[in-house]
């Protein structure tokens, strides 16, 4: 599987700042249709069948022109469902039982910080 380079994601300060000062480990996103086409490998047929591999995710908090901005190490990449949905089984993962988990690593730029 291919790695891809970069990640990009913004951010609420609160959840930057966490970041930033090493109080967060994993950020969150939800399984929809977006999040999949950025975060999914699927197949010809529209099935999921790996997460892409990101080295790094560029986090900026907010829109404004001179946004802060982190540059995070990804160490992986899953979806996480809930206890009785069992993907295996043939039960369908929805917005409503599952999301993305992007695990941080270690920060390796920081910009207007």
């Amino acid at each position: 599987m291919k790695t891809q380079d970069q990640l990009y994601l913004v951010l609420a300060k609160e959840w930057f700042t966490q970041i930033l000062e090493g109080r967060k480990h994993e950020e969150y996103r939800a399984f929809t249709d977006f999040y999949i086409s950025r975060l999914c490998v699927v197949d010809e047929n529209g099935k999921i069948v790996d997460t892409k591999k990101y080295k790094t995710v560029k986090f900026q908090q907010g829109y404004q022109k001179k946004a802060p901005q982190i540059i995070v190490e990804v160490t992986d990449i899953f979806i996480e469902n809930d206890e009785d949905v069992h993907p295996e089984n043939g039960d369908f993962l929805t917005t409503d039982n599952c999301n993305f988990v992007i695990e941080l690593g270690k920060i390796i730029s920081k910009t207007n910080c």
